[in-house]
């Protein structure tokens, strides 16, 4: 009598482990791209945060256009005045946020909002928003940190 496994035999197990695999992998990317989310999302807060306590301290948000501008790769001045640690930006496709703008419409600086992709998934975006002018908003007022994907907007 002959030891070993017949080809069948074999065929048989790596069928069992091609479907394994084949079921892990997405629940995998599925998992890792809740938690890229779930960082972003507790950045996105600190951030907010950041801006609304450079408003109550200068009376205004960074501005868009006018030195010293909001810096979409570094964060300043949010940076170098401790608002913010300006750690998302590894997280961020291109190691930058996509969008800034502090819009006129309701007072000099008086508004923004921010707009970042995850590098992980770019089709997976944020709005950091106290205004009714981002593109992502599509017209509508947005105050606090969202999550944008599939074409829904959705608190954080």
């Amino acid at each position: 009598m002959q030891k070993g496994f017949t080809l069948v035999e074999v065929l048989i197990v790596m069928a069992i482990i091609a479907v394994l695999v084949a079921i892990t992998i997405p629940m995998m990317h599925d998992a890792l791209l809740k938690a890229h989310i779930s960082a972003a999302a507790t950045d996105a807060k600190a951030i907010y945060v950041a801006f609304k306590r450079y408003h109550m301290d200068n009376h205004m948000y960074p501005n868009a256009s006018t030195p010293p501008t909001f810096q979409l790769d570094t964060f300043e001045p949010l940076v170098s005045m401790q608002y913010y640690d300006g750690r998302i930006a590894t997280r961020l496709l291109h190691d930058r946020a996509d969008a800034y703008d502090s819009p006129d419409d309701q007072g000099a600086n008086q508004e923004f909002w921010l707009e970042f992709s995850l590098a992980y998934d770019p089709t997976v975006r944020f709005l950091i928003s106290d205004s009714d002018d981002s593109p992502l908003g599509g017209g509508n007022y947005y105050d606090g940190f969202y999550l944008f994907r599939d074409g829904v907007m959705t608190p954080l």
